[in-house]
């Protein structure tokens, strides 16, 4: 993710469709207004890119998990369709499906992790 795809972002005054949709629920997963206002004061933000990598995707709510899941459930929401039209919305679109991805197999890792320690204890 390179500051000049963020800018790309930040350009646009009324973002098409897949772009919003992506950086709303890029959004969402930060636990952010999933507004374009918000998506353009978080995107000022010099740290943003670090924010993203440094996400803590061990402790993602089940709420958030929900709300991402209508967006990520849509036919458009594909990091290569996505890309297309902004390689950094593509490049969030893989990140948000990944994050997803990740919660869903913590739910089955992590009884298997605690299992673990306990025995290990």
């Amino acid at each position: 993710m390179d500051k000049k795809y963020i800018a790309e972002i930040k350009s646009f005054t009324n973002p098409p469709a897949d772009v919003a949709t992506v950086m709303s629920a890029v959004m969402i997963v930060l636990g952010k207004d999933p507004t374009w206002a918000s998506v353009k004061k978080e995107l000022a933000n010099p740290k943003f890119v670090e924010m993203i990598m440094s996400f803590d995707k061990e402790n993602i709510p089940v709420k958030t998990m929900k709300a991402i899941e209508k967006y990520t459930k849509q036919e458009n929401f594909n990091p290569v369709y996505v890309e297309a039209k902004s390689i950094a919305a593509g490049k969030l679109c893989l990140w948000v499906r990944s994050i997803e991805d990740y919660a869903k197999a913590l739910k089955v890792v992590g009884p298997k992790r605690e299992k673990k320690a306990y025995a290990e204890e």
